[in-house]
C-alpha cells in the first residue's frame, strides 16, 4: 500500500509500505514532545477517506488534542480543498450519488466546538492526515499479518505525542455535536413516537451495493435481539422484516424511511437509543456513544483499525469480539 502526505496543497506518495504509519518501537524517545504543552499554533488535519464511518471513528480526535494542548487551534479542509486533493475519487464516498463525499464532513464534524477554522488552498505548507499514525504491534489474524486491532484515533494521537496512559484516560468513542435546534426537533419527535419508553435501532443495510442483500450470518445477532426483545425500535432495512426473527423480537417498529429524516437526525436518534443492532456501516459507527449498546455484524473476519472500543463485533467466521 502507499503512504501519503499532503504538502503545498498536493498529495504525495511517501512510498510503498507494508503497514500505514510507523511501529511504536522505532519512535524517537522525545516523541512525547511533538508539540509543546502551551502550543498555540495551528493543527491542520484532513482524513484520507470520507465515508461517514471514516470520519466518525476519528471524530474524538479534536477534543482529545485540546485536552493536551488547550491553546492549539485546529483546522479542517474546505469542501473545495478536499475536492482538489482527491478529484473524482471523492465521489466514491457520496451517499446520494449527487453531492461530493466532502459533504460528509458537515454531517459528522459539523458544529464541533473544538474545530477553530476551515482552511483552503495556500493556508498551510503541510497538512496532517490519518496516515500519520503509530501502531503498537503486528498481529496474525489467520488471513494475513497486519498492524494491530487498535482504534485508528488512538494510533493518530500516539503519533502526536499521547502516551498509552493518556489514551486510557480519554473517551475516544465517536463524538457528534448537535445544534440546539436539532436537539429540540428530535426530542419532540421522540416524545411523540416513543414517549418515556426506552427504545432501540436496527440497521440492515450498507452504503456499498455489494452488501445490499441479507447477510447469511445475520443470525449471530439474534442473541442481542433476544436480550432487548419487546422494545420499540426504529429501523432501516434492505430486506423485509415481516416473518423474520426480528418481527418476533420487535413487533413495534418505526421505519426511518417513513420519517424522511436527515442523516444527522437519524444519527441523533440512534445515539439516544438504548441499543443498536445491525450491519457494520458508517452510520452505525458514527452512532456509537452517549451510552448506547451496539452490536455490529461485519462482512470480514476482523474489523481492523476501524474498530471502536466498547462495540460488540460479530464476524463472518463465527467469532465475536469487544475491543
Amino acid at each position: 500500500m502507499l503512504q501519503y502526505k499532503i504538502e503545498n496543497d498536493k498529495i504525495k506518495a511517501v512510498g510503498n509500505v507494508d503497514y500505514l504509519g510507523v511501529p511504536k518501537n522505532v519512535l524517537p524517545k522525545d516523541t512525547q514532545k511533538v508539540f509543546p504543552t502551551d502550543y498555540d499554533g495551528w493543527f491542520p488535519f484532513m482524513r484520507m477517506c470520507y465515508s461517514l464511518g471514516d470520519l466518525g471513528i476519528v471524530s474524538s480526535l479534536f477534543q482529545a488534542l485540546k485536552t493536551k494542548h488547550p491553546r492549539m487551534k485546529i483546522a479542517i479542509p474546505s469542501h473545495e480543498y478536499v475536492n482538489s486533493i482527491f478529484g473524482p475519487l471523492i465521489n466514491t464516498w457520496s451517499y446520494d450519488g449527487k453531492t461530493s463525499g466532502a459533504y460528509n464532513m458537515d454531517i459528522i464534524w459539523g458544529n464541533n466546538p473544538y474545530i477553530d477554522g476551515i482552511f483552503s488552498t495556500g493556508a498551510f505548507n503541510t497538512v496532517f492526515t490519518d496516515h500519520d499514525r503509530v501502531y503498537t504491534e503486528l498481529v496474525n489474524d489467520g488471513e494475513q499479518i497486519r498492524s494491530c486491532d487498535e482504534p485508528l484515533v488512538e494510533q493518530i494521537l500516539r503519533r502526536f505525542g499521547f502516551s498509552d496512559e493518556e489514551l486510557k484516560e480519554l473517551d475516544l468513542s465517536p463524538q457528534i455535536y448537535f445544534t440546539e435546534e436539532e436537539i429540540e426537533r428530535n426530542e419532540k419527535l421522540l416524545d411523540k413516537l416513543i414517549g418515556e419508553d426506552q427504545y432501540g435501532c436496527l440497521l440492515f443495510s450498507a452504503r456499498s451495493q455489494t452488501y445490499k442483500s441479507r447477510w447469511e450470518h445475520e443470525s449471530m445477532l439474534f442473541e442481542a435481539g433476544e436480550k432487548f426483545k419487546g422494545k420499540p425500535v426504529f429501523f432501516f432495512s434492505e430486506h423485509p422484516l415481516e416473518g423474520t426473527e426480528w418481527d418476533t423480537f420487535f413487533p413495534e417498529r418505526i421505519d426511518f424511511r417513513d420519517l424522511k429524516l436527515s442523516l444527522r437526525d437519524q444519527i441523533y436518534i440512534k445515539r439516544r437509543a438504548l441499543f443498536n443492532i445491525g450491519y457494520q456501516s458508517g452510520v452505525s459507527d458514527a452512532s456509537f456513544g452517549s451510552g448506547t449498546e451496539m452490536h455490529t455484524l461485519g462482512m470480514t473476519n476482523t474489523i481492523r483499525e476501524n474498530c471502536i472500543r466498547g462495540v460488540h463485533y460479530y464476524f463472518k467466521n463465527g467469532t465475536k469480539k469487544t475491543y
